[in-house]
């Protein structure tokens, strides 16, 4: 099974990543609202190296997914790309997917949306394509 991979040493925290997933999944630049998002984490001071480093967190596409065994309507199920995809016409937007995700890689937003998650882009993550720097790979 394919998954997102992550290498926090190659992060530079530009978000790329994130701008690219909001754009592909909701036509809009604005990494709120991508499905990864970048942390920063704060480290002991050592005095050649930087306290703070950025780290992807990203949707571990998880076997068995909680979220998918939460959902009341089974509108979470596994795609050919190994990523639990959610069908938006089965989504009550009740919130239990959410609720069972320790990454909070799930969002609802407003009464009338379903629930969102990362799908793999299908296969070919644009988070990977625009990563500058190869910390994002598939």
């Amino acid at each position: 099974m394919a998954n997102l991979k992550v290498d926090s040493e190659k992060c530079c925290g530009c978000r790329i990543c994130e701008m690219a997933c909001s754009m592909v999944h909701l036509g809009l630049f604005n990494p709120r609202k991508a499905f990864l998002r970048i942390e920063m984490d704060r480290l002991p001071k050592v005095e050649t190296k930087a306290s703070e480093i950025d780290v992807p967190i990203v949707c571990l596409q998880c076997d068995p997914a909680p979220c998918a065994e939460a959902c009341p309507e089974g509108a979470i199920e596994k795609a050919a790309t190994g990523a639990w995809v959610i069908d938006k016409e089965k989504c009550t937007s009740c919130g239990l997917c959410v609720d069972v995700c320790s990454l909070g890689m799930i969002s609802v937003k407003g009464q009338d949306e379903f629930a969102r998650k990362c799908d793999l882009c299908g296969g070919e993550p644009l988070c990977v394509v625009y990563c500058p720097t190869g910390a994002l790979t598939f």
